[in-house]
């Protein structure tokens, strides 16, 4: 049984959240990296976040870099989605 959505969405709304997801995982994209760890470090700093980011930055890089191609897979998910169903 496949997995789908139990609410069907509009083409142009799927077309939106796929757009919305490519442009959050933007914001983590790897050539971001420095900038993702120091403002995250700043942001979170004098927390265990904080010191969890600035004490081990290669573990922090790789989950920031996992969570942008998360982000880009959805959002491309979403967009072939949409191109599915206006072809057909």
């Amino acid at each position: 049984m496949p997995a789908t959505c139990p609410v069907p969405t509009s083409p142009g709304r799927s077309e939106n959240r796929g757009l919305a997801w490519l442009i959050g995982g933007f914001i983590f994209c790897p050539c971001h990296l420095p900038l993702t760890l120091a403002f995250t470090a700043t942001v979170f700093s004098g927390t265990t976040v904080g010191a969890l980011l600035t004490g081990y930055p290669y573990i922090a890089g790789a989950l920031i870099t996992s969570v942008w191609l998360a982000a880009t897979w959805r959002g491309l998910h979403h967009l072939r989605s949409t191109a599915r169903r206006s072809t057909s």
